[in-house]
């Protein structure tokens, strides 16, 4: 990840904006994400925690949800903000290392990260590394076409669905494959 492309955490406050919850909602993620097994998820690249907060509540207190960022002003305001009973663990992570055992993981998430990574394919090294066989990784990120560029980031960061697509397929996974139901957004499901 450049600096050029890397999110701004002196404008993390946007992170929480509830029309994302609209754009990218929830409930989706998680039915995408958990097809009704496993306990340990991880949210990478979490920001301030709002929208893996959201999806924690969806998952319920028995399943564990690691929140990474490579931003320890993300990590702190996670801490600050989460309640108290979440089952949501903040997590320093340094780039491109996941601090988890081989297939030791149930479901992984990216969430408008995907277009800040170069290039994408050590993180998705590790992320085959630490998913279980047959277990989820989704991204979802930026339309690359949309009409709606005044949202997000420039449009010449962003990375097409096409490729996005190829390169996830490139690094190994299995049932690689486009989602629907997000706005602005695309969604890209893949197993390990």
């Amino acid at each position: 990840m450049t600096d050029a492309k890397k999110f701004d955490p002196k404008k993390r406050k946007k992170l929480n904006n509830p029309i994302r919850l609209e754009w990218i909602p929830p409930a989706l993620v998680w039915s995408l994400i958990n097809p009704g097994t496993g306990s340990t998820f991880v949210d990478i690249g979490a920001g301030t925690g709002y929208l893996t907060n959201k999806i924690g509540l969806l998952a319920g207190p028995a399943i564990e949800i690691h929140a990474l960022d490579i931003e320890p002003l993300m990590i702190a305001e996670m801490r600050q903000t989460l309640p108290a009973e979440s089952t949501i663990i903040p997590q320093l992570m340094e780039k491109d290392r996941l601090p988890f055992a081989d297939n030791s993981i149930d479901g992984i998430w990216l969430i408008t990260l995907f277009h800040e990574l170069e290039p994408p394919e050590p993180l998705l090294a590790e992320i085959h590394r630490v998913l279980r066989p047959g277990c989820r990784m989704l991204i979802v990120d930026w339309e690359k076409d949309t009409a709606a560029c005044e949202q997000g980031p420039p449009f010449a960061h962003r990375i097409a669905a096409d490729t996005a697509l190829q390169t996830v397929t490139a690094a190994g996974f299995a049932d690689v494959r486009q989602v629907p139901g997000f706005h602005f957004h695309y969604g890209i499901l893949a197993q390990a």
